[in-house]
């Protein structure tokens, strides 16, 4: 999914500022790290006495995921929703999206291991885990931990697998359409709304299903409706329909995580159909955030349990010292991410697009 990097949206017309899309992932990203950071002892716990009420609300609410299924489903949706789709081609790019996301996530998972056994003895093993075994590691590199039940290697690596699920699960919805679909009923857009209202009304309400695709789809759909709502057909009634029955939904059980996602959905519609998705922020921190967010969001846990590692070895436990200890992995994190995207992001990204060129689809 394309959650993480360029969007190329064709309204923009000022090229200054900062596009709304970087803005959003920025600040994703750095609300994930933060929600995080707010979780794992032993920083959190030490810096308690000094931070208790914003770590808590930190713990509770600043969760941002959804944020990125619907900035993913919008630019996918503009990525692939015009070419005609063959099993050839769902493989071919099936095999890009795992160059895509799949090297720098196994390039995390590399860099994780030898800092959780650098950690072990000195953070809790509730927050680093069981020493990790050969299945539970041959299970990351096929993004079937979570199906199969192993324990997640590093905090969001969960996020990774729900992306490639959507990936696939889009891509055959395409075929669907391309191969099956009948004069004015096409398929991907009627199942992608089954789906949708299924998710909202049963499998969105039970975490059971947090491992699966089925639990996040609607927020990834709705970014597709929006891509929907922008294209030559203008299906503009579509992107309200959505929008009210996200509303029914949660009228049906409060989530507010959907309130977030109907939220961001209206202002990325609003956004794209005024032509009006830049922002006049003239900050290089937050364009640069924005470009390297899926690098923070990999590289944030390893940061923070090294820095905590290196902390408890020290005796730095204070409330102060651990407040301090959280602001130093926090820029640490910024620092090793734009190191991590610069030789590894960067280089997947180039290596998946080369193969997304084998693509060879026509437009529909």
């Amino acid at each position: 999914m394309v959650s993480f990097g360029s969007s190329g949206h064709r309204h923009s017309r000022n090229l200054r500022g900062i596009s709304l899309f970087s803005l959003l992932r920025a600040l994703a990203a750095i609300t994930i790290l933060w929600h995080h950071y707010a979780i794992y002892p032993p920083l959190r716990e030490w810096a308690a006495p000094l931070l208790a009420a914003p770590l808590d609300w930190l713990q509770e609410y600043a969760r941002a995921t959804q944020v990125f299924f619907v900035i993913g489903g919008y630019a996918l949706a503009r990525s692939l929703a015009e070419h005609r789709w063959t099993l050839q081609g769902v493989r071919v790019f099936m095999a890009s999206r795992y160059l895509r996301l799949g090297i720098p996530y196994v390039a995390a998972i590399a860099m994780t291991l030898p800092v959780l056994v650098l950690a072990r003895g000195w953070v809790p093993d509730e927050v680093i885990g069981q020493p990790v075994s050969m299945n539970q590691l041959l299970a990351h590199l096929f993004f079937l931990q979570g199906l199969l039940g192993h324990e997640q290697i590093s905090a969001g690596l969960w996020f990774v697998c729900i992306n490639f699920q959507m990936c696939l699960v889009y891509a055959l919805l395409l075929w669907l359409r391309d191969n099956f679909s009948r004069p004015n009923v096409d398929l991907c857009v009627l199942l992608g709304w089954a789906i949708s209202i299924a998710s909202l009304f049963h499998f969105n309400l039970n975490e059971e299903w947090d491992n699966c695709f089925l639990y996040f789809f609607p927020y990834f759909f709705f970014g597709v409706v929006i891509q929907r709502s922008q294209g030559k057909l203008g299906v503009k009634r579509e992107f309200w329909l959505f929008l009210l029955l996200l509303a029914i939904a949660m009228l049906y059980e409060w989530r507010w995580r959907l309130g977030i996602a109907a939220i961001v959905g209206l202002i990325v519609f609003l956004a794209e159909a005024s032509g009006h998705n830049r922002l006049p922020i003239n900050s290089p921190l937050l364009r640069r955030l924005g470009e390297i967010s899926y690098s923070l969001f990999l590289v944030h846990f390893p940061v923070l349990i090294l820095v905590s590692t290196l902390w408890a070895q020290l005796g730095l436990s204070g409330p102060i010292d651990a407040t301090i200890g959280l602001v130093v992995a926090f820029l640490s994190s910024i620092v090793v991410a734009e190191v991590f995207f610069r030789f590894v992001e960067k280089p997947a990204a180039s290596a998946g697009r080369r193969k997304k060129q084998g693509l060879r689809e026509a437009p529909a």
